[in-house]
């Protein structure tokens, strides 16, 4: 009776441990901001803080990527993008390579702690792992990609991936102007008469530009860098 008591002791304590090393990120304090920036930032606000990035035209006017090749204020240089919904930042990505993974991967561990889930831990350059959180916030690392989302972001960015090439997106982009709404923050004697703009036909078999393309066949370093958005 007593081996019977001691074994249920040790595997309720087992249990504890892994219990709490498995909830270890979702018990730290959720990510509020990515790369410095608030989650929940305008974009008016984001292009104020950093005029350095630049809209990616593979975005639509429903889903829009703001992206840089070094963003302003990190030590490490990194190329980082900005998620937009609804003109708010909803996340991003961190393009990562053999000199900045490991500030990345320390910075993420030392935030909040050790990951739900991890592989290949000891190589900041091959790790695998993830964060997640009780308000849908997730954090992943893994295939040269820093990625934190919102619950709302990444559906709304899995959806933008979805529609591809699809018509809805092809038919108007959109561009900064419209992605920064009416400009609330600049008088409206201030604000210029928009154009009527004369529809021009369809033209068939349309390739997108941009950086889809780039993604769909991308041959070295340099055209990754310009299609890590996808």
């Amino acid at each position: 009776m007593r081996c019977v008591r001691a074994a249920t002791a040790i595997l309720s304590l087992c249990a504890m441990v892994l219990g709490a090393g498995l909830a270890r990120g979702a018990v730290s304090a959720a990510p509020a901001e990515f790369a410095g920036v608030a989650l929940g930032t305008t974009l008016g606000e984001l292009k104020r803080s950093h005029p350095e990035v630049a809209r990616n035209p593979d975005s639509d006017r429903l889903f829009q990527v703001y992206q840089t090749l070094a963003l302003k204020g990190v030590s490490e240089k990194s190329a980082v993008a900005f998620d937009i919904y609804q003109g708010r930042v909803v996340g991003g990505q961190v393009m990562l390579d053999s000199y900045n993974a490991r500030y990345w991967y320390d910075q993420m561990v030392e935030r909040y702690g050790k990951p739900d889930s991890c592989s290949y831990c000891t190589d900041p350059e091959l790790v695998i792992a993830n964060w997640m959180w009780g308000n849908g916030v997730r954090l992943h690392i893994g295939g040269e990609m820093l990625t934190l989302l919102t619950e709302d972001g990444a559906a709304q960015r899995q959806q933008w991936v979805a529609r591809g090439d699809s018509s809805i997106a092809a038919a108007d982009n959109g561009d900064e102007s419209s992605d920064l709404g009416e400009q609330a923050d600049v008088p409206v004697t201030q604000r210029k008469a928009k154009k009527k703009i004369t529809p021009q036909p369809a033209v068939a078999n349309r390739h997108p530009a941009g950086w889809r393309a780039y993604y769909q066949d991308a041959k070295s370093r340099v055209e990754r860098w310009l299609g890590w958005s996808k």
